[in-house]
């Protein structure tokens, strides 16, 4: 498994472009979907909460994502909101993670259990078709998947993209290559990018990791 750690905006914006994307429309749906989290009192149903936090992520981050002009589209089968770029094959959908999104030294796992619209197969070698791309003779599958995963603790919004290799049970437990994002921070409202350019070589400053599966 490749794990990237981009420290700077120009290290992230390096990785994300080659998809067709952008750091900015995730800056701002975590953001917003954090802010709406936070709108409950403690009378609403303990779902609540997190699950306006994920139907403000998607929102926001599909507006974003649209907003580039990058050739995405959206689709929503099952009720399961994905995004599209037909011309490189690739999906991506949102979704909660645990304790380990985020950080280097531990595996993530999706944080609810995931159903067929999710996760409609994963053969032997752990390769994943996981989308299909609606035609006129039925879907095309989509194998180069990504998830956005997100999870917040001690003020930050910890988020990766990362591409699933297989599931245990109902979850994404195993994973080809992940992109760590810089923590968002909430009381700042942004990335906590590490700016100095002073350490930072012509190449840039991405770190790349290889585990074990």
């Amino acid at each position: 498994m490749a794990i990237r750690t981009p420290k700077t905006r120009e290290d992230l914006a390096r990785l994300l472009n080659p998809m067709r994307l952008e750091a900015t429309p995730f800056e701002r749906a975590v953001a917003v979907g954090a802010a709406e989290s936070r709108t409950f009192s403690p009378a609403a149903p303990k779902s609540g909460p997190e699950f306006t936090r994920w139907l403000r992520t998607v929102e926001s981050l599909h507006e974003g994502i649209m907003l580039l002009r990058a050739g995405w589209l959206r689709f929503d089968p099952q009720n399961l909101p994905y995004f599209l770029q037909p011309d490189l094959n690739i999906g991506l959908i949102v979704s909660s993670g645990d304790a380990f999104t985020g950080v280097t030294y531990g595996n993530p796992t999706t944080r609810n259990p995931k159903g067929s619209a999710f996760a409609r197969r994963v053969d032997e070698n752990g390769k994943v078709a996981m989308f299909g791309r609606p035609v006129e003779d039925g879907e095309v599958d989509v194998e180069d998947a990504w998830i956005l995963l997100y999870n917040e603790r001690d003020g930050l919004v910890h988020l990766e993209l990362s591409r699933p290799a297989s599931m245990a049970g109902s979850f994404v437990d195993s994973w080809s290559e992940r992109i760590i994002f810089p923590p968002f921070d909430l009381a700042l409202g942004t990335f906590s990018y590490d700016e100095d350019e002073d350490e930072a070589d012509d190449e840039g400053d991405i770190g790349f990791t290889v585990t074990r599966r």
